[in-house]
């Protein structure tokens, strides 16, 4: 690489930080190693180059990398690498634009499309930057219940966002994430409502999902979704990541246990005939983002550079 193309691909970073993650311009000198007047030529130079449009149209040199090691890896359609914060606690902001640049493209097909969503705070911010569209014809569907047992509801579902930026169709699951007992997952499972939804998610070309992790911290969790009783039972079976709900182990199996038994997310095993993209970054997901992949749960992958550095390295030392 010369040094023009060094030069490019730290202003493409340089913009990515300014335009999409929206930071000050000494913010991104102390990131980096540049003074502030060297970011204003990096800005400068972007904009020259025909780098900013609507997104930045240029790849950072190791998000490309990154990308190819992990898409040939795992047979992937696609996997897209965006460039984040190294300092951010939160790649959502990043992942959202990417996020909504692919799924922009199924919605803006005239046909008729039926496309589900699983929940999540990367999914919730990808159709948020949707731009509004008139399809009055698309359906959206959750894979995932959108109630906690205190009654909450889900504030991460994306589907009534989708609809209403679409005019299209809307179908949520009306079920806790994890049932009380496998008597009531049953009883749920047999209502005429349920199964109506199930097939329409089975219909759809797409699903767009994010990747849970399981911890302390996992947003099941958090969220009132699970009880620390459960989410113990699935620390002690070795439990990373989830796909909506369904828990997993390192090496993508699904864990059969009292928890997994109750959950109410639709079968990963039907979605299996559509295109399963996973949206979600921050190298704290990597283990359960390696998991899915590894299960063989996706056919593409949206991440950060983050999560993906920590793949790669994993697969490097055949962890």
């Amino acid at each position: 690489m010369d040094k023009f193309e060094v030069k490019l691909d730290q202003a493409a970073r340089a913009a990515w930080l300014s335009y999409v993650g929206g930071q000050t311009q000494d913010e991104i000198a102390a990131q980096l190693g540049v003074s502030r007047p060297g970011v204003q030529r990096l800005l400068a130079l972007a904009r020259q180059e025909g780098l900013v449009k609507v997104h930045i149209d240029h790849p950072v040199a190791h998000c490309t990398a990154l990308s190819q090691a992990i898409r040939e890896r795992f047979e992937l359609d696609y996997c897209d690498v965006v460039p984040a914060s190294a300092t951010a606690e939160d790649s959502t902001p990043y992942l959202a634009v990417a996020g909504a640049e692919r799924l922009s493209r199924i919605i803006e097909r005239s046909e008729p499309q039926t496309l589900s969503l699983g929940s999540g705070r990367s999914i919730r911010a990808t159709v948020e930057a949707l731009s509004r569209i008139d399809r009055p014809r698309h359906r959206f569907v959750s894979l995932v219940g959108n109630v906690a047992r205190d009654g909450s509801s889900n504030r991460y579902d994306g589907v009534m966002v989708a609809a209403d930026k679409t005019g299209g169709e809307r179908y949520l699951l009306p079920t806790p994430v994890v049932a009380s007992s496998v008597e009531e997952k049953r009883a749920l499972a047999a209502q005429p409502l349920f199964r109506a939804i199930g097939e329409v998610a089975e219909q759809a070309s797409a699903a767009f999902v994010g990747v849970g992790r399981i911890d302390r911290q996992a947003t099941l969790f958090q969220d009132h979704f699970i009880s620390e009783s459960e989410l113990d039972e699935l620390l002690a079976l070795d439990a990373v990541g989830e796909l909506v709900g369904w828990p997993m182990d390192a090496d993508g199996r699904l864990i059969d246990c009292s928890t997994s038994q109750r959950v109410t997310s639709l079968p990963l095993t039907t979605l299996k005939r559509q295109a399963m993209v996973a949206v979600a970054g921050g190298r704290d997901k990597g283990p359960a983002i390696l998991a899915a992949l590894r299960g063989g749960w996706l056919t593409s992958l949206i991440t950060d550079d983050q999560a993906a550095r920590y793949i790669v390295e994993r697969l490097s030392s055949h962890i």
